[in-house]
């Protein structure tokens, strides 16, 4: 090869790498906007999932949703962890006690499939355990090396979000935490610091939901949030903002009472949870809604739940609706709600009812 072809190749790589640059820029700060449609034109009933009453459930605390469409129930009264077939039939009951025995205040309050068919759970505070898909102890702490506002799992890697108090920390810095199996750290990955980091760290509008994992790799969310954040930093997923999206006009303030931040807190628009709708489609939640967008006939804080939808590959244009149930899990493009115990026909009173709806892909989305 000549000097002159050499030449002519670099500056051939040159003008390509520039022009990927001049193109990813754009589209990495892009905002679409997501109209409001009725809830009907994006979800649509499905079934209704009758958990087995040979196992009581007091209360779903935390729901998840595997590939099979098998749910992982915690049952904050009960304290266990329990696996149900999408047909509700009662698989397997998990006892994070297997692996710290001596562990007396161990209440698992959320719990997620991982690789392998292993299941991870953790309570309030920092108490972590990993079990098999049979149930035997991988691995446990009782103290976390990070305090965690949700976790989710992806290949062999699990996820934490995690970053300082800003009330007490002068460190600036916050991040996902990547653990093994074995709660080893792996890796740091830092992540942009919250617009209001005081009003984060106090509440937590749906626990350990802040985080899901997807195809492209986990996604955040901060109360004050327009969209979902992506993890990684070559993510080209663009933003989305709803239409009911009202961003919070301030953080809270120094020296506030309790009272006086709950009010701050319940003034404005949350930023609740991102779900994983499928490996390609997040599903962000928000509550405190503006009242203009309260849904007719339905009493209390019913009703003000805004849903927004977006492909993180661009498939579909993003689309919003005002939800008219919670969501408690998503997953192979289902949303999962609870509805109220179901009475038996003997007079007692059954599990909670799980009803799924399907979602329903915008007509203009790409086949």
């Amino acid at each position: 090869m000549t000097d002159q072809h050499v030449v002519v190749m670099r500056l051939w790589l040159l003008v390509a790498v520039l022009s990927v640059g001049c193109t990813a820029a754009p589209q990495e700060s892009q905002i679409l906007d997501a109209p409001v449609l009725p809830f009907d034109e994006l979800f649509a009933p499905a079934d209704t999932v009758r958990l087995d009453p040979s196992i009581i459930i007091g209360a779903i605390m935390f729901l998840d949703v595997n590939q099979e469409g098998d749910l992982l129930v915690t049952d904050f009264i009960g304290g266990g962890v329990n696996l149900f077939a999408s047909s509700g039939e009662h698989i397997r009951t998990y006892s994070p006690q297997e692996c710290l025995p001596d562990d007396e205040d161990l209440t698992p309050f959320s719990a997620r499939f991982a690789d392998r068919g292993h299941v991870v759970t953790k309570d309030l505070g920092d108490k972590v355990v990993v079990l098999t898909a049979d149930g035997r102890c991988v691995s446990a702490t009782r103290r976390m090396l990070h305090r965690a506002k949700g976790f989710c799992a992806s290949g062999d890697s699990l996820f934490f979000l995690v970053w300082p108090n800003p009330w007490t920390s002068s460190s600036s810095h916050n991040s996902v935490v990547v653990y093994s199996p074995e709660l080893q750290v792996l890796r740091d990955i830092p992540v942009e610091w919250p617009k209001f980091p005081r009003l984060n760290v106090p509440f937590s509008a749906m626990w350990d939901r802040s985080i899901d994992c997807f195809g492209d790799g986990p996604y955040f969310t901060y109360l004050e949030s327009m969209d979902a954040i992506p993890v990684r930093f070559d993510a080209k997923a663009a933003q989305q903002r709803p239409e009911f999206y009202s961003p919070r006009p301030q953080d809270l303030q120094r020296h506030m009472s309790r009272e006086e931040m709950r009010a701050e807190y319940d003034k404005y628009l949350t930023t609740s949870a991102v779900f994983a709708l499928t490996s390609q489609t997040r599903m962000v939640v928000y509550s405190h809604l503006a009242d203009r967008w309260r849904l007719e006939g339905i009493e209390g804080t019913g009703g003000q739940y805004g849903i927004s939808v977006a492909s993180n590959v661009g498939r579909f244009p993003p689309r919003s609706t005002i939800s008219p149930v919670w969501p408690d899990a998503a997953g192979n493009g289902y949303i999962y709600s609870q509805g109220d115990h179901e009475p038996l026909a003997d007079g007692d009173v059954g599990n909670p009812l799980i009803f799924r709806y399907r979602f329903i892909p915008p007509q203009d989305a790409d086949e």
